[in-house]
C-alpha cells in the first residue's frame, strides 16, 4: 500500500495563514505589534515566512487566538486562499461581457469603445486585479497606481502607453507602469472587437481610483 506523504513544512504558507487570520480580525500590523509587545518588523518578517523565534510565534498566535498547529494544518478555503471565476453566460449560453456585480465597477457612462468582463476579482488582502476587456473602438485614457500586464487573447489589441504605440497580436503581452497614461483600441480591421486580459498589481482594489482623461 502506498504511503501518504505529508507535505514539507512551508514557512511562507505558515506566515500567510497567520496574516489571513490577522486580516479577518481587522487587525493592522501596528495593532498586532502593540497587542504582542513585538516590533512591527518582527511581525512583517514572520508573515513573510522568515526565521522567527518560537516564543515570538507563540505570542503572535496567542494574540490571534490560534495556535501553530492550526496554522500548519489549516485547509485551503475557496474565497479566502483561492477562488475560481467562471464566465457568466446568458440563457442562450453566450458570454455576458457587462455584468456589474461590484460596487466599484466602472460605470457604463465612464467607458467608451470597450466592455469590461465579469472576472473582476481579488483575494482578501491580495493585490492582483484582473478583468477581461472586449475592445471594439478606442477606450478613454487612464492612469492608476501599480504595474499592468496586458495579454491579447484574440484579434489585435492596440496599446497607447505614453508616447509609444504598440499592437499586440494573439499571445503577445505588454508589461508597463500603469501610472503612465494609457489607452486600448481595436487594431484588427477584420474583427468588430479584439479581446485582452488585463492584470494589474495595486495597493487597493478600487476601480474608482482610476483616473480617466
Amino acid at each position: 500500500m502506498a504511503q501518504i506523504q505529508t507535505p514539507p513544512f512551508n514557512p511562507i504558507k505558515f506566515g500567510i495563514h497567520a496574516k489571513n487570520i490577522r486580516l479577518s480580525k481587522k487587525l493592522s500590523i501596528e495593532r498586532l505589534a502593540k497587542k504582542t509587545g513585538l516590533n512591527k518588523n518582527t511581525i512583517v518578517r514572520f508573515e513573510k515566512g522568515l526565521n522567527t523565534r518560537m516564543d515570538t510565534v507563540l505570542s503572535i498566535c496567542n494574540a490571534l487566538e490560534t495556535n501553530p498547529f492550526s496554522l500548519i494544518e489549516e485547509k485551503l478555503v475557496q474565497g479566502k486562499d483561492f477562488d475560481i471565476k467562471k464566465r457568466l453566460r446568458d440563457e442562450n449560453g453566450n458570454p455576458i461581457w457587462r455584468h456589474i456585480t461590484h460596487k466599484n465597477r466602472v460605470k457604463n457612462d465612464r467607458e467608451v469603445g470597450m466592455l469590461i468582463g465579469d472576472i473582476d476579482y481579488i483575494l482578501p488582502g491580495g493585490q492582483i486585479n484582473a478583468v477581461v476587456l472586449e475592445v471594439y473602438g478606442k477606450s478613454k485614457y487612464r492612469s492608476h497606481i501599480g504595474e499592468e500586464l496586458l495579454f491579447c487573447l484574440s484579434g489585435k489589441v492596440g496599446l497607447e502607453i505614453g508616447n509609444a504605440h504598440k499592437i499586440l497580436h494573439k499571445g503577445d503581452a505588454a508589461f508597463f507602469w500603469s501610472s503612465e497614461m494609457h489607452a486600448y483600441y481595436n487594431a484588427d480591421t477584420e474583427r468588430p472587437a479584439s479581446i485582452a486580459l488585463s492584470v494589474w498589481v495595486a495597493k487597493e482594489h478600487d476601480l474608482s481610483k482610476i483616473i480617466y482623461f
